[in-house]
């Protein structure tokens, strides 16, 4: 059954009278729907649902007695799902799709399975790098949720052609494996019954599965009949895909954009250390607010400090606490540089040592303004006075890194100028 779209209607309504006074609510109606990201979604929402199948009817009444569960995922989703709006309309996708982190990791980029399936589309190893993931001992794919997405889009449009462009289907197999799905055909074909998903013996969990994602598609698209509030989010972009070349290290990066380090890591979890891997270029995710400053210091930044580590092996007698000692590091930020649960290592082990990245931060000159020299770039001023590229370009009104040149005058400090 095709589920009639309310909101369109009013937008229809609004182009055929534009002089009513029923109008301009029409008209605030369908604006509200634009600004918010899941009405957008939800209007964009087309395929058929059996609305009154129980096992959809079960999953709606669950979704609706436990409203907590959507506010939540709403603020897990709040960063990414804008981009991932965008990777379906760009393949002429159905909208549903958006739905599936909510089914498979509730929208947790760092969710792993017991089945050892990870991050937002719970993909295994061997899925993720049948389409495109790659792995290493610097980054997992799966958890990168630009790459991921990307990858279960392409799985997504596999399975569809598999069965013939029958989308619930390919949803079924995206849970349960294509195999499974097909020999489930089969088996209804020899017994002369029908071979649509929802006549198909399948494990329960698939049973389940698809129903949650078409329920709460249902809600989304008649929220106001059932009744169910989902936090409004902002439909536009959250963040920004910034493309690095070579290996850089994310708190270096972190610092000269401006930004909380723990921010960064939140959304880029492919990471293991502290650094992108050295065997590829990376996508780093960024806010909106930051990426300005954030693609300056990666152009600017020169190759050589990129790197705030050096490697070290094992050696007999050693202990984090001695390696850390002496140089001058910490056993805390060596764990997390290198990915470590404990404090255990072993001789021969290869290990990363974070190192200061940037000497000493010079004294800001009298009155906080620095002349720029031949040379100078932004980023070597952020880090020689120990501010954010964001800063200086907010201080100074710049637009972009290209306004710089020798002899300029910059302010170098809060409050100074």
């Amino acid at each position: 059954m095709q589920i009639h779209d309310r909101t369109a209607d009013l937008g229809r309504a609004y182009s055929t009278v534009p002089h009513s006074s029923s109008n301009r609510q029409q008209r605030q109606q369908a604006e509200v729907a634009q600004a918010d990201l899941w009405l957008d979604l939800a209007d964009k929402m087309q395929l058929d649902m059996p609305l009154d199948h129980p096992r959809v009817v079960a999953q709606r009444q669950w979704y609706l007695k436990h409203p907590g569960y959507m506010r939540s995922v709403s603020e897990r989703a709040r960063p990414f799902l804008y981009l991932i709006k965008e990777e379906i309309e760009k393949r002429n996708m159905p909208m549903e799709l958006v739905l599936l982190p909510v089914v498979e990791s509730t929208f947790d980029p760092k969710a792993y399975s017991h089945g050892h399936a990870a991050g937002l589309w719970q993909m295994l190893k061997g899925t993720g790098k049948n389409f495109g993931l790659h792995y290493d001992s610097w980054y997992d794919g799966r958890y990168d949720v630009m790459a991921s997405t990307r990858a279960a889009l392409d799985y997504l449009e596999y399975l569809n052609t598999f069965f013939d462009g029958d989308w619930v289907l390919a949803l079924a197999a995206y849970n349960s494996g294509e195999g499974r799905v097909q020999r489930a055909m089969k088996a209804n074909r020899r017994q002369g019954k029908p071979t649509d998903y929802w006549s198909l013996s399948l494990p329960k969990e698939t049973q389940n599965y698809v129903p949650k994602l078409l329920a709460l598609a249902d809600i989304l698209k008649h929220d106001s009949h059932y009744g169910m509030e989902v936090p409004a989010l902002p439909n536009r972009p959250q963040l920004t895909v910034v493309e690095v070349e070579g290996q850089v290290d994310l708190n270096m990066a972190a610092d000269l954009a401006g930004m909380n380090r723990g921010q960064l890591k939140e959304l880029n979890p492919a990471y293991k250390r502290t650094a992108t891997s050295p065997v590829r270029n990376a996508e780093i995710l960024v806010p909106v607010a930051h990426a300005q400053g954030f693609e300056i210091a990666m152009a600017d930044l020169p190759e050589q400090e990129r790197k705030s580590y050096q490697h070290y092996q094992v050696r007999g007698g050693d202990s984090l606490g001695r390696i850390a000692q002496r140089h001058g590091t910490s056993i805390q930020a060596i764990r997390q540089a290198n990915n470590l649960s404990s404090s255990t290592i072993r001789v021969g082990q290869a290990l990363m040592l974070p190192t200061p990245y940037a000497a000493t931060a010079a004294v800001a000159p009298a009155g906080g303004v620095y002349k720029v020299k031949p040379g100078d770039s932004l980023s070597a001023i952020a880090s020689r006075f120990s501010v954010s590229i964001s800063e200086l370009l907010r201080w100074n009104s710049l637009a972009n890194k290209h306004t710089l040149r020798a002899g300029q005058s910059l302010v170098v400090a809060a409050n100074a100028g």
